[in-house]
């Protein structure tokens, strides 16, 4: 292992050298470099470089549309549905963090592998939007989870094929502080609008804020919950109120822009279980990720 430090400032993580090499291809991925002549008495060639990113909007209260391409590693995980195979039912997100690999929530494998992925979608109704769907070879629930409890609430999707990666389509880096070290996240999913709504076809997008765990209280105890919040969970919603993900976001990401320059988003935490949508000081939990940097790696790199 060595200290590398992500975009020349002081957010110095210990990595692997293999992880942090593949963060700093998916930042480059982002930039185009061109040459420019300029024609003056002493004529001169100077490189120049912009920017590939969607622009990103402020959020709103209670969430907003996000913009084609604002989340490009956003993925939704299909399912054929029970009463037309060819059809599928999108139940559960997640981050696609290499050109195989996506991460979601380990209850969402509770219903068997999803049959697709399906990366580069803003709006999940449009068959005609210029998204890329992948059959899953495999799907990896973390060896310490169980389904009768909502520790460890994580798991990986391998694509069968690699992905080309786009404007659209292109991975997130995973968040490797063992502390958050910031208040707020922003959380995206197709997820119900309100507690007894519809899905959204359109990605959603809501600022929310990192609680202290006590504010997850209600879920201490619970037969899912025997040894109460650990170390290895987030609670996270909203102070002031009415802002929460919701059914559907499962396995969805909350993730952070630590650079404005820069469009690759670090994903912090993984959707895990909530209790309602948006009512009153909504709090939820979330698998939070950078225990698992190492199991992830081994699992999608071989490190």
């Amino acid at each position: 292992q060595r200290k590398v430090c992500i975009f020349g400032i002081e957010l110095c993580r210990l990595l692997t050298v293999q992880f942090s090499t593949e963060c700093s291809e998916y930042l480059d991925s982002t930039k185009q470099k061109a040459s420019i002549l300029f024609l003056s008495a002493i004529p001169k060639v100077e490189k120049v470089e912009s920017s590939l990113c969607s622009k990103t909007v402020d959020l709103i209260v209670g969430g907003m549309d996000a913009k084609p391409g604002e989340f490009p590693h956003q993925a939704v995980l299909g399912w054929p549905r029970k009463d037309n195979k060819e059809e599928y039912d999108f139940p559960c997100g997640g981050s696609l963090i290499s050109d195989r690999f996506v991460l979601t929530a380990a209850h969402c494998l509770k219903r068997g592998r999803p049959e697709i992925v399906r990366l580069g979608v803003n709006d999940i109704s449009d068959q005609y939007e210029n998204f890329v769907e992948i059959d899953v070879e495999q799907a990896i629930r973390h060896p310490s989870h169980n389904h009768k409890r909502s520790y460890h609430d994580i798991a990986l999707v391998k694509m069968a094929q690699p992905v080309i990666f786009s404007k659209i389509i292109r991975p997130a880096c995973l968040w490797t502080e063992t502390q958050e070290n910031v208040s707020s996240v922003i959380a995206t999913g197709f997820g119900l609008t309100t507690n007894n709504g519809f899905p959204s076809k359109i990605l959603q997008k809501v600022s929310l804020d990192i609680l202290t765990k006590a504010h997850c209280a209600q879920y201490n105890d619970r037969s899912k919950f025997n040894r109460n919040i650990t170390d290895e969970q987030l609670c996270i919603g909203s102070v002031a109120g009415r802002k929460d993900t919701c059914s559907g976001d499962s396995g969805g990401p909350v993730q952070v822009l630590l650079d404005d320059k820069e469009c690759v988003y670090h994903v912090l935490g993984v959707t895990s279980v909530g209790k309602a949508c948006g009512i009153g000081m909504s709090s939820a939990i979330y698998t939070f990720v950078a225990p698992y940097v190492r199991w992830i790696e081994q699992t999608v790199w071989g490190q």
